[in-house]
């Protein structure tokens, strides 16, 4: 059984990616120990906040607030980002036996996508003889608030949380439960409040970056983010290397 976190970039114009980091779940509690400690290190060097949202297209335009004190903000500037990005996709680098894919196309409708990435991982836990059990970046109906919400902003929430998360849960029910690999509905986990879903984030946009570089063509010639792309490729030993992968990145034509 694989537990597979899901995130996604891309731009509006020409296409989409999604990004998967699938561990097994025995491989689950080492690979979050990993990534803590990187988190711990980021804390030491550069002062950011062990529970700050490691959001990447913040951390590499230069946007955001990271750090837990106003000068160590200050000092927090393109280098330090940059290594903060290494740093945390180095420590999971460091965890044998787990993968990164990215599927992307020039679909721009993200569940129209999704149900193409949902058949791709069918066929991936099919040739693998697993399952798969996913998360993806989006609101849970959780209350991020201080205090408790009262009973119209609870029913409010999970309207909305159920409502955004309709056209993924369809890409679930839509395949055949005799065979199916991906089991259960789509989970929704809100990226403020999920490390994995934070590391998905971070390979995703190091991933569209990277196919941005190689695939003019595809993307247009506008400017890559070149140490997004060099955080991700200190992952390229947990690459999918299928035949129709490069790079860990699969591309699905329209």
């Amino acid at each position: 059984m694989h537990l597979c976190y899901v995130d996604d970039s891309g731009d509006s114009k020409n296409g989409t990616t999604l990004s998967a980091l699938m561990v097994p779940v025995e491989r689950w509690s080492g690979l979050l120990e990993s990534w803590l400690q990187g988190r711990r290190d980021i804390h030491r060097q550069f002062g950011v906040g062990k529970n700050t949202e490691l959001h990447a297209n913040l951390l590499y335009k230069g946007r955001g607030r990271f750090c837990e004190s106003s000068t160590e903000e200050r000092r927090f500037g393109t280098r330090q980002r940059a290594a903060t990005g290494r740093i945390m996709l180095n420590s999971l680098a460091r965890v044998p036996g787990w993968q990164a894919v990215t599927i992307a196309s020039p679909e721009v409708r993200k569940p129209r996508l999704y149900a193409q990435f949902v058949a791709w991982l069918e066929d991936w836990a099919e040739a693998c003889d697993d399952h798969l059990l996913v998360f993806y970046d989006g609101k849970q109906g959780a209350h991020a608030g201080q205090g408790e919400p009262d009973a119209t902003e609870l029913s409010e929430m999970w309207e909305s949380a159920v409502r955004n998360a309709a056209p993924f849960r369809r890409a679930h029910r839509d395949l055949d439960i005799a065979t199916r690999r991906v089991v259960e509905d789509v989970v929704m986990q809100d990226s403020r409040y999920s490390q994995f879903i934070q590391a998905a984030d971070l390979i995703a946009y190091g991933a569209y970056h990277r196919h941005r570089q190689e695939r003019p063509d595809i993307w247009g010639e506008g400017k890559v983010v070149a140490d997004a792309i060099r955080a991700y490729m200190r992952l390229k030993n947990h690459w999918y290397r299928g035949d129709d992968a490069r790079d860990g990145i699969v591309w699905l034509p329209e």
